[in-house]
């Protein structure tokens, strides 16, 4: 179930024990996964106003860090598929998060502890606790994609200590282990250290993937209350810019993707990333004159160097032969800078109110020097490595230095007015400031070229209500705004006008067998103006989109031992075009409809001579896709089923858990995005996976 509303806040995972007395530690159970692991109704590291789900007037899911566990989810998109509504995105050639909510494709909106982070390499599993997934907008922290969003709140010291190592692999050649230790330093502080490191083969020819990351915090909390968190975040990831599978015409406008083996790779055995990033992250809070009331403050900053070299198809020529060509980045520097200060607390003004109010700060700077080399024909879609690409970027025909900056910052207040016993009133706004900027010189040739956004003002708002009709049932009722500027990222510096949206959602909110299972269901309806798609690359303005559709998810352990999620969604997606010629048509990657099911078992009865083993199996189903907005080729639909068992072995206090799976068991052949008409990203083939763990 959820953690909490929406933004987080980091604060410690558990409270420390009361300065008088000594620290209490709970006891490992050796039978097995604690429930408490899979369970995430409370959160524990805050939000605008900490909320139980069940009174938040709007559709979250949760994954908890001991599903990705079971799952063996190596990667953050082996997630998405579990939620409704959710799909993958081709993520610039996978190296970097992407995903569609309610048939809108984010930008820039992963959010890590509540920070809006752009970023050009994926989140290590390793630091992850849970991922929450926020449907809609929220108008209170401004710009954002009014599909939703997803948060990850990382790993925080806990006064519980715990130590895990853990290590995987799989038949494809994953090679990883990781480390997690976490506890009391005294009454008052509390650390935690999180590292992995992985070295990892894929199915697709030459891809090897190398990563490290370390993530070590510490906490604080005072005899009053206060509490102060620090932590820092290192990543190395390397691995190669994969564009998948091309298309080829087939006549009439129509393309067909090849039809060629999984592993088959349409760039160089040069093509390479390497990207590295280090965060600092600071979290404070001040209780004020009693504990109704907190001043908070956060401080973030992300810096990340990248550089990389990959091969883009261009066409292919009536003979049949590919044309291709060389291109990179090189020097890619990016730096975020993030301020937030809020009080929140609760007081009684003929009703009783919640309130959180603050402001925040965001700085984006990014810059880099872009090339493409001459192209180079030869190779054909069937065997592309009949010809031998060279390395000419040494010898750009283009080459061009160019910087980006982004800066927005606003008040913004969010309150809950509980109108009666029953039913509570959400009210949340935003006034908020943004521009932007750009630069493009010409490096080969003279030349300079800028673009800039002026200062844009905007106010969204959202209004929402919630019901508790009975002690196990609540209905509500939302609707909320959003908007979000382009930015020029699309290799010029066009401007665009700012995308704006807006949401009505209506749903119930149930909970069944005395809260062990809990049932979401809701209806949308989504506008968005001045849409950008881009396709190849290309950034093309379209009228807007309108998606309306239905979701319902169930989430919970029935009886001991047993733990369920299902979930499924449908959308009705379309586009609106400036020249009328998309109007009506499903955007690129977006599915009508998805469905899933992972269930497991653990026995837990001591006196059975199966305690300690545990088993489960996922099913998803993906419907079809278009590959571009001109609907001139299709993806497909997929289903998939994955399978896994674990067996803990008690070693006196502690615990070693064994762990093997497969997963795609039916070895289904599937596409899992497009990118565009020469960017088709494959799915992974049957996978059988292993893993040993220790818990100390």
């Amino acid at each position: 179930m959820l953690a909490g509303n929406a933004m987080a806040q980091g604060a410690p995972e558990a409270s420390p024990p009361k300065a008088e007395g000594p620290a209490v530690l709970d006891a490992l159970m050796v039978e097995g996964t604690p429930q408490a692991r899979y369970d995430s109704r409370l959160s524990d590291v805050g939000s605008r106003l900490n909320s139980d789900i069940t009174e938040i007037p709007r559709t979250i899911d949760v994954i908890p860090e001991q599903l990705l566990q079971d799952q063996h989810a190596r990667e953050m998109e082996e997630v998405y598929r579990y939620f409704p509504n959710v799909v993958n995105n081709d993520g610039y050639g996978g190296t970097r998060e992407d995903y569609i909510i309610r048939g809108f494709r984010r930008r820039d909106d992963v959010y890590r502890n509540g920070v809006r982070l752009k970023s050009n390499s994926r989140i290590d599993p390793s630091t992850i606790d849970s991922i929450q997934i926020i449907k809609g907008p929220v108008s209170d922290i401004g710009q954002m994609t009014p599909g939703g969003l997803v948060n990850i709140t990382t790993k925080k010291p806990s006064w519980t200590a715990r130590n895990h190592l853990e290590t995987n692999f799989d038949s494809y050649g994953e090679r990883q282990a990781m480390f997690d230790s976490t506890g009391p330093l005294s009454e008052t502080f509390a650390y935690r250290i999180v590292g992995s490191a992985e070295s990892s083969n894929s199915f697709r020819d030459d891809t090897l993937v190398q990563r490290q990351f370390l993530a070590p915090t510490m906490s604080w909390i005072g005899a009053d209350g206060a509490s102060v968190t620090v932590g820092y975040e290192f990543s190395k990831d390397k691995r190669p810019l994969d564009r998948g599978f091309i298309t080829y015409p087939t006549g009439g406008g129509r393309r067909a993707v090849a039809d060629v083996a999984r592993s088959t790779r349409y760039d160089a055995g040069f093509t390479k990333r390497d990207s590295t990033y280090h965060q600092g992250e600071v979290d404070v809070a001040i209780p004020m004159r009693s504990d109704r009331w907190m001043l908070e403050g956060k401080l973030f900053y992300n810096h990340e160097r990248t550089d990389e070299i990959h091969t883009e198809v261009r066409s292919i020529q009536s003979n049949g032969l590919l044309v291709r060509r060389v291109e990179g980045n090189d020097d890619r520097n990016l730096d975020t800078f993030f301020g937030r200060l809020q009080t929140r607390g609760e007081f009684e003004a003929l009703l009783p109110v919640k309130v959180a109010t603050g402001i925040e700060y965001r700085r984006q700077k990014e810059s880099w020097i872009n090339y493409t080399g001459a192209d180079q024909v030869g190779g054909t879609v069937a065997n592309p490595a009949s010809w031998r690409l060279i390395d000419n970027s040494a010898r750009p025909t283009a080459r061009t230095a160019r910087r980006v900056e982004q800066t927005d910052f606003g008040p913004f207040v969010q309150t809950d007015i509980a109108l009666l016993p029953t039913v509570t009133l959400t009210l949340g706004a935003r006034y908020e400031l943004s521009k932007g900027s750009a630069r493009v010189e010409n490096l080969l040739r003279s030349g300079t070229t800028v673009g800039s956004y002026p200062v844009d003002r905007n106010l969204t708002k959202t209004a929402g209500v919630m019901w508790k009709a009975m002690e196990d049932v609540s209905f509500f009722a939302n609707y909320a705004d959003t908007f979000q500027p382009h930015n020029f990222y699309n290799g010029d510096t066009q401007v665009f006008p700012a995308e704006k949206g807006r949401q009505y959602e209506v749903g119930s909110k149930l909970n069944l067998m005395g809260e062990r299972l809990f049932m979401t269901a809701a209806l949308f309806d989504i506008k968005q103006s001045n849409v950008v798609e881009s396709s190849n690359g290309v950034a093309v303005l379209t009228g807007g989109q309108r998606s309306r559709g239905a979701e319902l998810s169930v989430v919970g352990n029935p009886v001991e031992g047993w733990n369920i999620r299902a979930a499924v969604g449908y959308v009705d997606a379309e586009l609106r075009s400036v020249d009328r010629t998309i109007d009506g048509n499903r955007p690129t990657n977006v599915p009508t409809h998805n469905a899933s099911l992972w269930s497991s078992y653990e026995f837990k009865d001591p006196s059975s001579p199966l305690v300690g083993l545990g088993l489960g199996a996922g099913v998803t189903l993906v419907g079809n896709r278009y590959g571009d907005a001109q609907h001139s080729f299709e993806l497909g639909s997929y289903t998939l089923v994955d399978t896994g068992v674990w067996y803990y072995i008690p070693v006196g206090e502690k615990k070693v858990r064994l762990d093997l799976g497969v997963k795609n068991l039916t070895d289904k052949s599937y596409l899992t995005a497009s990118g565009g008409t020469y960017r088709v990203s494959a799915g992974a083939p049957r996978t059988v996976y292993g893993g040993v763990s220790f818990d100390f």
